[in-house]
């Protein structure tokens, strides 16, 4: 299997590396664009097929659907059925209340009725179950809180119900052939490419392992940003990574990059030393004293915009609050 991962801070680099390696592909060839969002998977498969004039076989999901599609089989297997977030906290209530009916709540005894309790506790179990802590880590630090979570999956075995770290966990088992499923599904063992997919817990890391383990090719795009996803992905799977960064630019060239360029690479930067370099007009900043006044001076930069010869309709004013 041949892994990389590609990462930048401006994002049509990763772009133009993800449809590059799409544009390889036969048209026929079946594969998976798992992206961050459906439509941002949809959207670039749409452009290479375009290009390509047609493409069979390319399933867009996001690993939320995958995830979902992998272990559907398993939980008809086994007689069981996924549970949402509000069902979730639906069953955390029916245990508090019970325990606290029984006195067993301990240090959460005092604030087990009051409100957002409930939910909190709630979120605490996903993000424990999520980072696949054992039962040991859970019950040295917080014996009390081991007693809910304990309780909880109780409940969920009681009523047949499988929550989402549950899920991502039935998932990587049916990607790695250790479900127990009659056969393997069909998107199991297909190229992968991962478009900006932020890896947010062990749960998921463990699955996309997974994926990426059955998998004959695979590339995942991530901004150079997103440094949480980038450490799981090279301390755990150990791909390869390839900085589109940090390819030779425009300054080994004698050239100077841009205004807008710097400001892309460095606007989010831990870096604090910046190197000096000519002003251009790509990027100006200005202060208006209020929204007629600013009104007025976009109005003189698009005119301006248009003495140098840009169309009005290359012109685009974005407002963060219309």
């Amino acid at each position: 299997m041949s892994a990389i991962v590609v990462t930048s801070v401006v994002n049509y680099r990763r772009i133009g590396r993800a449809r590059a390696w799409l544009e390889s592909r036969v048209p026929g060839d079946e594969l998976l664009i798992i992206g961050a969002s459906l439509d941002a998977a949809n959207e670039l498969a749409r452009r290479v097929a375009k290009e390509k004039g047609a493409a069979f076989g390319w399933h867009r999901l996001t690993l939320p659907q995958l995830a979902a599609a992998l272990a559907a089989p398993v939980l008809a297997e086994r007689k069981s059925a996924p549970l949402s977030r509000l069902g979730a906290e639906a069953i955390v209530a029916r245990v508090v209340h019970r325990l606290k009916a029984h006195g067993g709540l301990g240090r959460y005894q005092l604030v087990g009725e009051t409100p957002g309790f409930v939910r909190a506790i709630a979120a605490v179990i996903a993000e424990l179950r999520l980072a696949r802590l054992t039962r040991n880590a859970i019950s040295e630090l917080a014996p009390d809180l081991m007693r809910l979570t304990e309780a909880y999956e109780g409940a969920l075995a009681e009523a047949a119900l499988t929550d989402w770290p549950g899920v991502l966990h039935l998932a990587a088992e049916a990607a790695s052939g250790h479900a127990g499923a009659h056969r393997t599904h069909r998107l199991i063992k297909l190229p992968m490419l991962l478009l900006d997919v932020p890896v947010t817990s062990e749960a998921e890391l463990a699955f996309l392992d997974a994926l990426a383990a059955a998998a004959p090719d695979a590339l995942a795009t991530v901004p150079a940003a997103d440094q949480p996803t980038l450490r799981r992905i090279c301390d755990v799977l150990h791909w390869k990574v390839e900085n589109l960064d940090g390819a030779p630019g425009m300054e080994e060239h004698g050239c100077t990059a841009g205004s807008l360029e710097r400001l892309q690479r460095q606007l989010f930067s831990d870096h604090t030393t910046v190197s000096r370099t000519p002003l251009d007009n790509e990027v100006e900043v200005f202060s208006a004293p209020g929204e007629s006044r600013e009104c007025v001076e976009i109005a003189r930069r698009v005119l301006a915009l248009t003495r140098d010869g840009l169309p009005f309709d290359r012109i685009a004013v974005l407002l963060r609050s219309p």
